[in-house]
């Protein structure tokens, strides 16, 4: 009897609480959602012009490169390169051939006082005369002096004459055994025949400017709103372009303007 007493209490709570429920689900239904209205479409907007505006970098850098050069410049390059002593070795030959003789034959044939008096006047040109015309020079010069000293029976002008022939001489026939290690320069006159001419190659070192030049961004300038505006995008963008309604620029169009 207790255990009864004690359930029959809640069941008629349980039973009076039973109406009540679908009103209270009525009085929680959810709120209405608000429509969401789609972004406005981008506009077209008017290409006024466009440019394409180019970054350049330089550097200095060290590089070798192929050349084509003349063929007496690379001789004359490659004799400048010797050491000065080795450069003149013929010339310094007949220089002291030269002195030599000349102050032999001065001995030889003029006095001891006049010996004196001009032995280094004598040796002193006769080094430089060597020194011009080489070992051949001077020795054509002496043979030209004896045999002129010996045909004009000892007379000063024609050994003079002989020597100076047999220095010409000489310094031909040398030049033409061993020929120079740089050829003469070719006449250059306005009446002269231009010279066949050879060329070498060559490698040429040193600093050169390196620039690179690369494409950036195009400079735009469009109408939009009756207003113009300036823009700088990394892509041509055509006759026109799409603009959001707050302005922002969307990409190029896709057609053509009328």
């Amino acid at each position: 009897m207790q255990i009864g007493a004690a359930i029959y209490p809640g069941l008629i709570c349980i039973a009076l609480a039973l109406p009540a429920l679908p009103a209270l689900g009525q009085e929680t239904a959810p709120a209405p959602v608000a429509d969401l209205e789609p972004p406005p479409p981008p506009v077209l907007a008017p290409v006024l012009y466009a440019y394409a505006t180019l970054a350049s970098t330089s550097s200095v850098e060290q590089s070798c490169w192929q050349v084509l050069i003349p063929e007496r410049q690379y001789l004359v390059r490659q004799e400048n390169a010797k050491p000065w002593l080795l450069r003149n070795a013929v010339p310094l030959i007949g220089a002291a051939m030269g002195g030599f003789t000349g102050g032999f034959l001065l001995k030889r044939h003029a006095t001891a006082a006049v010996y004196k008096r001009w032995s280094v006047p004598v040796i002193v040109g006769s080094a430089g005369a060597g020194f011009v015309l080489g070992p051949g020079g001077v020795t054509g010069a002496v043979v030209g002096g004896a045999i002129g000293d010996k045909l004009g029976k000892h007379k000063p002008a024609i050994t003079a004459a002989g020597m100076i022939g047999g220095a010409l001489a000489g310094k031909a026939l040398w030049d033409m055994v061993f020929p120079p290690a740089v050829p003469p320069e070719p006449p250059s006159g306005p009446d002269d025949d231009i010279p066949v001419e050879v060329f070498l190659r060559d490698k040429q070192c040193g600093t050169r400017l390196q620039t690179a030049h690369s494409q950036s961004v195009y400079r735009v300038g469009y109408r939009f709103n009756d207003e113009e505006r300036v823009a700088e995008l990394p892509y041509d963008p055509g006759e026109a372009l799409l603009v959001s309604a707050s302005g922002e620029i969307t990409g190029p169009a896709r057609k053509r303007l009328d």
